[in-house]
């Protein structure tokens, strides 16, 4: 009796498995690339978490997401600055701060969005060493998102992105 429960059981699952569909689809468009990750940070230091997207309406551009997650305090994100190998792209953000409270852990995240040229993914490519400046009310907070030794997830997932890019 085991026997024929454990045939039938079997028989069930296996039919249900090959009736799945898979819909997933591997998309060739730029329209759905996006990226996320952290910067390299030490114990310490406040992280901030940025997201890279194409910007839906114009896709010659990407948005930029940073937020700042603090126990403390809000910030002002006022500017953001990429240093590539000495060479400064300096952005504005394209709104106001968000300023929110998320939970008891982490309290406080301030958030703002950036629109940049797609273009300067390229300026990534073949990069030595690459900062990131975030300018806040508090100061300026700057972490290294690529160096010789030391690649941040933010910089592995640009890097995913450039691959991404259709040849010049």
């Amino acid at each position: 009796m085991k026997k024929v429960l454990y045939g039938l059981s079997l028989c069930t699952i296996i039919s249900g498995c090959s009736s799945l569909q898979n819909t997933a689809t591997p998309s060739t468009t730029m329209d759905h690339l996006a990226t996320a990750g952290s910067l390299s940070c030490k114990a310490n230091e406040l992280c901030p978490n940025v997201v890279v997207e194409w910007n839906k309406e114009q896709k010659d551009r990407l948005n930029i997401d940073v937020a700042l997650n603090s126990t403390y305090e809000y910030y002002d994100i006022t500017g953001m600055t990429f240093s590539v190998d000495g060479k400064s792209f300096n952005y504005s953000p394209a709104e106001k701060t968000q300023q929110k409270y998320i939970n008891r852990f982490i309290p406080k995240r301030s958030s703002n969005t950036f629109i940049i040229p797609s273009l300067f993914l390229h300026e990534l490519k073949n990069a030595k060493n690459v900062e990131l400046s975030i300018e806040t009310d508090k100061g300026t907070i700057k972490r290294p998102v690529y160096t010789p030794t030391q690649q941040s997830m933010l910089y592995q997932n640009f890097a995913r992105l450039i691959a991404s890019l259709p040849s010049t």
